[in-house]
């Protein structure tokens, strides 16, 4: 796998990742943009340990771990080629005592009884397409990326509802057109919507994209963020 080394804008970072297979887009940076903003209002939570949900080469993990300095991080990963790269990133950047890169299926994960209830914040950038919508990726890095092979929202959602404790945040960036089905699975693990953010593409007036927040057995009640556009 022929691969390349990008050193992210404003980020003391080196990250290594596929040349030609599936890398990561502005999507982390926007997420760990809207996490900082936030981070008084949840600095409870960053106390605890998080877990990245579908790390690929460990993007959101190495960008976080440098805001937020006394939380440690978990990157899950099912491609054991992106976790590789994700293993030697966090090792590049002088991180290993702050982030442990896993490879595994989180389904699996969800039965160890070790990661039940155990991290306070639970991130995740996630495929944004069901397997029967649009035309599938050749790349096989890509399909898996950006469809849900491997899992569908449910299953991510009841997830991240078994990591969390209550009080525990799940913090997602996602496709604006699916909100409901979002809002629907989130509230069926007692996952309850607290802060929502749409993501505009420039001049535009429709949301492409929305960032959600949302607190395992929180009270009802949401607040929508002015919309950000780029």
């Amino acid at each position: 796998m022929t691969t390349t080394i990008e050193k992210p804008p404003h980020y003391d970072l080196e990250i290594e990742q596929p040349k030609t297979g599936y890398r990561y887009n502005q999507d982390p940076f926007i997420l760990t943009q809207f996490i900082n903003q936030h981070r008084d209002l949840w600095r409870t939570q960053f106390l605890g340990e998080c877990l990245d949900l579908g790390t690929g080469v460990g993007i959101m993990p190495l960008l976080m771990a440098r805001d937020f300095p006394t939380t440690r991080f978990t990157g899950i990963e099912i491609q054991s080629e992106l976790s590789a790269l994700a293993s030697t990133n966090v090792k590049r950047n002088q991180l290993s005592s702050r982030i442990e890169i896993i490879t595994a299926d989180y389904h699996d994960l969800s039965k160890k009884t070790d990661f039940r209830d155990r991290f306070k914040v639970v991130i995740c950038n996630p495929p944004y397409y069901p397997v029967e919508d649009g035309r599938l990726n050749h790349c096989p890095q890509k399909r898996l990326a950006r469809h849900e092979l491997a899992g569908n929202l449910e299953n991510l959602t009841r997830t991240a509802a078994l990591f969390l404790p209550p009080k525990g945040l799940f913090i997602l960036i996602f496709p604006a057109e699916r909100l409901i089905e979002l809002i629907t699975n989130l509230k069926s693990v007692r996952l309850e919507p607290k802060h929502l953010q749409f993501i505009h593409p420039l001049n535009s007036d429709r949301a492409g994209m929305l960032i959600l927040a949302a607190r395992k057995n929180g009270a009802p009640g949401i607040i929508i963020e002015n919309p950000l556009m780029i």
